[in-house]
């Protein structure tokens, strides 16, 4: 029964039973290539190796296939792959944020993907540029992501390198644009909620009298 739970495939566990020499020995390939393909049922097997020529009893082909069924030796469920918003929300989250789960599904996806795994390195290398303060390591960084076979992040740079003193500035300075980014988001929530009686002078009115 040992040897039986620490089979790792069902060919190994097939290979490791024919050693004995039955009246079932004829059909075992067949039997094999049949369970492989998915066939358990011990009753079907048996029909169809009679069909063959074989004159044993169910019970033997039964006995036979009851170490398999116990040993639950088969290949490993597929799982289907993450959606890429998810692997992206993945590369954009704090590793220290990142459940034990997501980054061992991130780390396998990283692995049998290189380019997949260079992007993390760059994009977590620009989070840590920007939490950090340090816009002195951007020339560098995009160096090092230029040198890697990455056609969007070279786009994304060649952006960068087109105002390239104002992205060092807001990667070094704690300043932002964000509180007018936010009158900007407000300043349009307000005119959706007009439903197009949003003009200029009732749109002045809301923006200077609503605190």
């Amino acid at each position: 029964m040992r040897r039986f739970a620490r089979a790792t495939s069902i060919d190994e566990l097939l290979v490791k039973a024919t050693n004995r020499s039955t009246i079932l020995d004829e059909y075992k390939p067949y039997l094999h290539q049949r369970w492989i393909e998915g066939c358990h049922s011990s009753a079907q097997l048996h029909q169809e190796i009679v069909a063959l020529g074989f004159a044993g009893s169910l019970q033997t082909v039964r006995r036979y296939l009851r170490p398999f069924k116990t040993a639950a030796v088969g290949p490993p469920a597929r799982r289907s792959a993450p959606r890429p918003r998810r692997i992206v929300r993945w590369i954009m989250t704090d590793p220290g944020n990142l459940t034990a789960d997501d980054a061992a599904d991130l780390k396998e996806i990283r692995t049998g993907c290189r380019e997949l795994d260079a992007v993390t390195h760059h994009v977590r290398d620009f989070a840590a540029m920007m939490r950090d303060l340090r816009g002195d390591q951007l020339p560098a960084w995009m160096e090092r992501a230029l040198a890697d076979d990455l056609p969007a992040l070279h786009s994304l740079i060649i952006g960068l390198s087109r105002d390239i003193d104002a992205v060092t500035a807001g990667l070094s300075t704690p300043w932002s644009s964000g509180q007018v980014e936010g009158q900007v988001t407000r300043t349009k929530l307000l005119k959706r909620q007009g439903y197009g009686r949003a003009n200029l002078d009732f749109l002045r009115k809301r923006v200077l009298l609503t605190p």
